[in-house]
């Protein structure tokens, strides 16, 4: 990205920054066209470190079952996922299938696409860019159907192993996959008694699945989503599980699927669970999500600068303080935004971050 010269303060045009820098300054044509004089009319020495050079794949793997209408999940879902890739912006690229796919005759029919990656909006004053627009319009769906979410998953693996760079799945669910005419299963994996619905009692004997007064349909179909799961981390894209209200039933296996996945918590539950039927938790939950995906305040330069002191740090060409509260520090070769420089980037507020050493360090003014 190119970026126009620093001005003010002891910083001039100057052509492209020279070789003999202590740190990687082989920026191509993205290079600035300069960075600033020492006094002695030398070139300061520069590092642009873009955020967005390889913005990782984040793909949203949607659950729109019949469950998903109570109490209107679906359309909080929707709703803060779409406000998670408004304030990710051009941190990353997006795409998203929902399951079951939309049909009239088939309640099982396995998920698809709904949005093909693509680049995150550009900043903006609160208007939703295309991106944003496009995840909005394509969900617009009434929660219907069971929840086929490995044959979903395998379909995705599909999609992702066509995209280059790094890959993300968030799978967002209000409950246990089924589907699985081939699953069976006892009374003790049969949802309809373990959540006690239509007179299924949990503790049994009665297995409400069992033909011929039962559908298999309604087992817990962990088999073929845990290998789904397995084939999309072995491609190199882990699975981040966010676990719906409704989902606490089916806590252990949901905690298996992170695990799968490689993204289990350290605590439990072991996925991301969100725990009221409102945005805000919702948002609160996928925010830490996006937090371990994209969110990064640490730069580490090539080598550690010969004299710490005669480093700026600029973020969109206005220099931040030095300073460890709501600036920058610097330890060895690693320089670290705080406070509120650190939360810019975050919450996709930045666009870039420059590094020059050699000159003296200008204060903000």
């Amino acid at each position: 990205m190119e970026r126009p010269p620093v001005s003010g303060d002891g910083s001039g045009a100057g052509g492209a920054v020279g070789g003999g820098s202590q740190f990687n300054t082989d920026a191509g044509s993205g290079k600035p066209p300069g960075c600033g004089t020492k006094p002695d009319g030398s070139q300061c020495e520069c590092l642009d470190v873009p955020l967005f050079v390889d913005p990782p794949t984040i793909y949203f793997v949607l659950d729109r079952s019949g469950s998903m209408g109570s109490p209107d999940k679906w359309n909080q879902v929707r709703v803060t996922v779409g406000k998670i890739m408004r304030s990710l912006g051009p941190r990353a690229s997006f795409g998203a299938a929902m399951f079951p796919a939309a049909s009239t005759t088939d309640a099982c029919l396995p998920g698809d696409e709904i949005m093909s990656v693509r680049a995150g909006d550009p900043p903006s004053s609160g208007v939703d860019g295309p991106t944003t627009s496009a995840l909005l319009a394509s969900t617009r769906v009434t929660p219907g159907g069971g929840t086929p979410t490995g044959p979903t998953l395998e379909l995705v693996r599909t999609r992702l192993d066509k995209i280059a760079g790094q890959k993300f799945v968030i799978l967002a669910t209000d409950g246990a996959p089924n589907c699985n005419p081939n699953a069976g299963c006892g009374y003790d994996r049969c949802q309809l008694n373990i959540e006690n619905r239509q007179g299924c009692p949990k503790e049994g004997p009665r297995n409400c699945c069992e033909p011929p007064d039962g559908l298999r349909e309604n087992c817990t179909d962990s088999a073929s989503t845990l290998a789904a799961i397995s084939g999309l981390k072995t491609s190199g894209v882990p699975v981040y599980v966010v676990g719906l209200p409704g989902a606490a039933p089916y806590a252990s296996l949901l905690e298996e699927m992170a695990t799968m996945g490689g993204t289990a918590l350290s605590t439990s539950p072991k996925y991301f669970a969100v725990n009221a039927a409102s945005e805000d938790v919702m948002l609160t939950a996928l925010k830490k999500v996006a937090a371990k995906i994209t969110g990064t305040c640490t730069f580490d330069l090539k080598e550690e600068p010969a004299d710490a002191s005669l480093v700026n740090v600029y973020m969109d060409d206005v220099v931040l303080p030095f300073e460890p509260v709501n600036g920058w520090t610097i330890s060895g070769k690693t320089v670290t935004l705080v406070g509120a420089a650190c939360e810019r980037v975050k919450n996709g507020d930045a666009l870039d971050v420059r590094i020059i050493a050699g000159c003296p360090r200008i204060e903000p003014r």
